[in-house]
């Protein structure tokens, strides 16, 4: 038998079991990932916090408008009487903080930076599902491969064992021709096995991801253009467009506003209140109805404040210069990342390029060496070891060819650009 017939049904075969299992296009994972994360939920919870603290935060600047009822006992003691009766009082009161020392505006500032970063936040783990999602699929077709070509291999050498013991019944060969393929059939099984077990646990990564059970790929995890332009231009978009950075700048925007806000809390404060109340009580010795309507302007200046106002400001600024020492380390390790990220790439599309020469020199190498065998040239040896190279060689294309997808698929999720691609 020819040495591409017995790829061919090898794969065939394998290509027959695998049909049982679920498969999933690379596009169908990510939209069954982003739907499946609950760190997502978390994300979007967190957003929905933030709107509300922006709410909050406005709150305070309005008017509040209240109920109020009193009832109770009261002794009075005259020169020459005593006199006990029971007041109530029922009646509305409301009250506005006019100014307080840009306390107010400052709060309502740092809500809405601090609902900035959650959305930036929620943008930044859409990508890292996406990301984690097209690396675990791009594993996973890599799994699935690795056994095609360990299934091909040992077919292959149950084909040898099987010619190998027909001419050693005819006297052409050794037993040591046949030992020799018996104990490379056995390896190639050992081998299968193992091919196996990868698989079942890059499936089983894909499976949490997508939520997704039994689930198999259809394709090479592949984008539709590769990463281009310079280091330069893309350390710019990076640090222009990433949301991780984009958060920590917001989140370090916040807590400068919260300064602010700690300063005014403990200034001059300026507030309206009004009240109409109506009631019993004691008027000229009698229980009598009274009701009365008033309007007030309420000046406040703090002058002791026993250390809370200093203790709160060294608060704040310290949360600030902690955020704002979050800021310069999300862009030294983005620096990194990208810059590591670009040599990586180069070195494996070098790397690709060399696995796609060395494996058609592979295949001719072991397509000629099982002729020159059936011819009597080569021995069995040299033409089980071709095919082994052939093999080896096709796995480390595939390893190669996925390996520069992750790495370009992780330089673009960086920039928030990965989902985008995935959807064109």
């Amino acid at each position: 038998m020819k040495f591409r017939s017995c790829i061919s049904a090898s794969l065939f075969a394998l290509s027959a079991q695998a049909a049982f299992a679920q498969p999933v296009s690379l596009r169908e994972a990510v939209t069954l990932a982003l739907a499946h994360d609950p760190t997502i939920e978390k994300a979007q919870a967190g957003v929905e916090r933030s709107k509300a603290g922006i709410d909050a935060a406005r709150a305070g600047r309005g008017p509040t408008l209240g109920l109020m009822a009193q009832a109770g006992v009261l002794d009075t003691d005259f020169t020459s009487d005593k006199i006990t009766q029971t007041p109530r009082q029922a009646g509305l009161q409301a009250e506005w903080t006019v100014f307080q020392s840009g306390a107010l505006g400052a709060a309502v500032d740092a809500a809405k930076a601090q609902n900035d970063a959650a959305a930036y936040q929620l943008l930044g783990t859409r990508e890292r599902t996406v990301y984690d999602t097209f690396e675990a699929y791009a594993q996973a077709w890599l799994a699935e491969r690795t056994v095609e070509v360990a299934q091909a291999r040992k077919e292959t050498f149950a084909i040898r064992l099987n010619e190998t013991r027909a001419r050693f019944d005819q006297g052409q060969v050794t037993r040591t021709d046949v030992a020799l393929t018996e104990a490379r059939l056995a390896s190639a099984e050992a081998e299968l096995e193992a091919a196996h077990a990868s698989q079942a646990g890059t499936k089983a990564r894909l499976s949490r991801l997508t939520g997704v059970e039994d689930i198999s790929t259809v394709e090479a995890a592949a984008l539709d253009t590769a990463v281009s332009g310079t280091l330069p231009e893309s350390l710019v978009r990076v640090l222009d467009s990433n949301p991780d950075l984009a958060a920590a700048r917001a989140a370090e925007m916040s807590a400068g506003h919260k300064v602010r806000e700690a300063k005014g809390r403990f200034g001059p404060k300026v507030s309206v209140k009004a009240r109409a109340t109506t009631g019993e009580e004691m008027y000229f010795f009698f229980e009598d109805p009274i009701s009365d309507v008033g309007a007030f302007v309420t000046v406040e200046v703090p002058l002791v404040t026993s250390g809370l106002r200093g203790a709160s400001t060294r608060e704040a600024r310290a949360a600030q210069d902690a955020a704002l020492a979050d800021v310069r380390l999300a862009e030294l390790q983005l620096h990194e990342a990208v810059t590591g990220l670009w040599g990586d790439i180069d070195a494996r599309r070098l790397a690709l390029a060399a696995a796609q020469r060395a494996e058609t020199a592979a295949q001719l190498a072991a397509e000629g060496a099982q002729k020159e065998h059936e011819a009597g040239i080569r021995t069995l040896v040299d033409a089980l070891d071709a095919e082994n190279a052939y093999r080896d060689a096709q796995i480390a294309r595939y390893r190669a060819a996925t390996q520069l997808q992750i790495a370009e698929a992780r330089l673009l999720s960086l920039s928030s650009d990965l989902e985008r691609h995935l959807r064109q």
